[in-house]
């Protein structure tokens, strides 16, 4: 198993009131499966990635990856850990408007290797996801599904056992989707990694291997569901890659 969530919950505080955003939330990603969690705006579901690839820590619960205890981990283990094996998307984009994607891409990289190797394995990661022609491009001069695409190469250039995307269908029309998503599932199959992501819709989830719904802070499990997927359901049609 690459994840496994277990009873987790999550809470803000916003000004005097408490805001409970995950209400024992239990969820598993194996390696070469591609997860889709849907919900409303607001449902929790960027939080729930966040609690997921080790970025905020729960309330309650545990949060496992790769059988390690994200919660038992000192802040210098989790940090190589995210840096080395959890690949997260960023929507955001480079901080600098003046970094072309190509290097923005490489950014990963830099800490372990030199910038003639990383800028090699960037441009293969562009290429790999089918936008190799933004490698010179600026983040303000890309459409929404170019920005998506170059966002999945830069969590995806350190080759990392599990990939987090919050909404990489948002803001597409129906062709860029179909692309997106399809890119997803291949990838967690062809590299046998995990994928987790969160969509805004229903039609977004057709791709997914397994697909779970938010709303009001719990993970619902549909009738029928297996009892041995925990709260993440089988979409009809669709098989499951064998666990590693």
């Amino acid at each position: 198993m690459c994840l496994a969530l277990q009873q987790v919950s999550k809470s803000y505080w916003r000004g005097p009131h408490e805001t409970t955003v995950l209400k024992d939330v239990s969820l598993s990603v194996y390696a070469g499966e591609c997860v889709a969690v849907w919900g409303q705006r607001g449902s929790g579901k960027t939080t729930l990635l966040k609690v997921a690839a080790g970025l905020e820590r729960p309330e309650s619960g545990i949060v496992r990856f790769k059988e390690q205890d994200l919660g038992g981990m000192s802040r210098g283990a989790l940090v190589r850990l995210l840096r080395e094996e959890i690949g997260w998307a960023r929507r955001t984009g480079p901080e600098s408007d003046e970094l072309e994607m190509l290097d923005y891409v490489a950014l990963p990289l830099l800490k372990s290797q030199t910038l003639r190797r990383a800028r090699r394995r960037s441009a293969a990661a562009l290429a790999r996801v089918g936008v190799a022609e933004c490698s010179k491009g600026r983040w303000d001069d890309l459409t929404d599904g170019e920005r998506t695409l170059v966002s999945i190469a830069h969590a995806m250039v350190r080759q990392p056992s599990l990939l987090v995307v919050d909404d990489p269908t948002a803001n597409l029309d129906v062709l860029q989707r179909e692309e997106v998503m399809g890119l997803l599932r291949s990838t967690a199959e062809q590299d046998w990694l995990g994928v987790l992501i969160t969509v805004p819709d229903m039609p977004s989830m057709v791709h997914a291997h397994r697909i779970g719904s938010l709303s009001d802070g719990r993970l619902l499990v549909p009738t029928g569901a297996s009892p041995e997927r925990d709260n993440v359901v089988e979409f009809p049609g669709r098989g499951r890659a064998a666990p590693g």
